[in-house]
């Protein structure tokens, strides 16, 4: 039986596919209260951890002190020492500036996915998403897993006893940031049909191999409105010149 991938095999892999495109110089570095953009070929969206974790300071990045490459600081998003971190946030923005979303993606919103995947099956989601109340509707069953446990969520430490029972599961693009990802989809059945989510999702084909089905990330089709809304503090609901897409793993 081949061993489960670790979180430095997932990344590993991750940033072996930003090898393989062109670079690109960076423009401009923003940060608000949510999210991080880095603007290079394209604009590139992460979530702050600083935000997802309580108590991590924001990072204040100053331009000068990061490369001038955007492939340079999407690598680090392989170093230990920088997950976790709000620095790790700023690598995936670079990621995500360099490998845009493929041709042949659909615009498909994260709700609308999951409650036609979840209906009638039993869903297991990774974090209180805000079509979570929508999905108890349609679901056989439905467990949310959260860290800060809301009433009805299920405790983050329990998702070693419920993902297994999961016929869909959907997971934060965060979990790349924070060093959960690989725990998360060794627990899941080989079967289960999982979902990233999120504008941290990287449309990164290496993430397929590691049995993902669909990659639910964004495109940024008019980054001024997109990067005046960060700079405002906003979160990715209510961020403008920004389009949710859906990239699929072919036979899935």
């Amino acid at each position: 039986m081949s061993q489960p991938l670790s979180q430095q095999d997932i990344l590993r892999a991750l940033v072996d596919d930003v090898r393989s495109v062109a670079d690109a110089p960076i423009t401009d570095v923003t940060t608000g209260n949510c999210l991080a953009a880095v603007s290079a070929r394209h604009c590139g969206l992460a979530s702050l951890v600083s935000h997802i974790a309580a108590g991590l300071d924001p990072v204040s990045p100053a331009r000068e002190n990061l490369p001038q490459s955007a492939k340079e600081l999407a690598l680090t998003l392989a170093d230990p020492e920088v997950s976790n971190t709000d620095n790790a946030s700023l690598a995936m923005a670079a990621v995500n500036a360099l490998l845009p979303a493929p041709e042949n993606v659909t615009e498909h919103h994260g709700q609308e996915l999951m409650l036609a995947r979840g209906k009638g099956r039993k869903v297991a989601v990774v974090g209180h998403f805000p079509f979570v109340d929508a999905l108890r509707g349609v679901c056989q069953e439905l467990w949310v897993l959260e860290k800060r446990p809301r009433p009805g969520d299920v405790p983050a430490s329990k998702s070693g006893e419920v993902l297994p029972q999961a016929d869909v599961v959907a997971v934060t693009g965060t979990t790349l940031l924070n060093g959960t990802l690989a725990g998360l989809l060794a627990s899941c059945r080989k079967d289960a049909y999982v979902v990233m989510l999120g504008p941290t999702t990287p449309f990164a084909a290496s993430l397929f191999d590691c049995g993902i089905a669909v990659l639910a990330g964004c495109a940024v089709p008019d980054p001024q409105a997109a990067l005046a809304g960060i700079r405002a503090g906003k979160c990715f609901k209510g961020l403008s010149g920004v389009r949710q897409t859906a990239w699929t793993r072919p036979g899935a």
